[in-house]
């Protein structure tokens, strides 16, 4: 209710309160609005965070995830290192008990006795034609391992490189 004293009275003036009245539901609905528009950038705000929490996770998930696996793998490469290095060393035990367990004497007497070879005399010349195609050397430091193999390959490039660079001087 609204009185008005526009005529020098405190009659009660209609027109002022449905004036007041809607101004006031003006009000209200411009503070619902703004209440609504403050809750909807919340809410947009809120599910921006979320968003980049969610977004962090999976990055920081897909990292570990490649780290475990590089992790995985490098422990697999040295397993599989330690074996080579334990086989490699047995295969040179291997070939030095076989050099040792070849005898000479018994080797001469055998092709002596049972396929009637003999030693050829001072006067005599032999010839005897080798394919170097058939012919393969096994060294220790090719048997030995990865560092001796680097090294040797290391040589050879060095080598050829210098070759690129021989104008036939001396």
């Amino acid at each position: 209710m609204a009185y008005s004293n526009a005529y020098g009275n405190l009659a009660y003036d209609d027109a002022y309160s449905k004036q007041f009245d809607e101004n006031e539901r003006i009000r209200q609905e411009k503070r619902l609005v703004s209440r609504k528009e403050k809750q909807m950038m919340q809410r947009r705000a809120n599910f921006r965070i979320v968003c980049v929490i969610a977004a962090l996770f999976f990055a920081a998930y897909f990292m570990i995830s490649k780290n475990v696996q590089v992790n995985d793998t490098a422990a697999e490469i040295k397993s599989l290192e330690k074996e080579l290095a334990t086989l490699e060393s047995n295969t040179s035990q291997k070939m030095f008990e076989l050099e040792q367990s070849v005898d000479l004497n018994t080797v001469e007497e055998i092709a002596g006795t049972k396929l009637n070879m003999q030693r050829p005399e001072k006067h005599q010349v032999v010839y005897i034609n080798i394919k170097t195609d058939d012919v393969t050397e096994v060294t220790a430091d090719r048997v030995e391992g990865v560092k001796n193999q680097i090294e040797n390959t290391a040589g050879k490039l060095k080598k050829n490189v210098l070759g690129i660079f021989d104008f036939g001087w001396k």
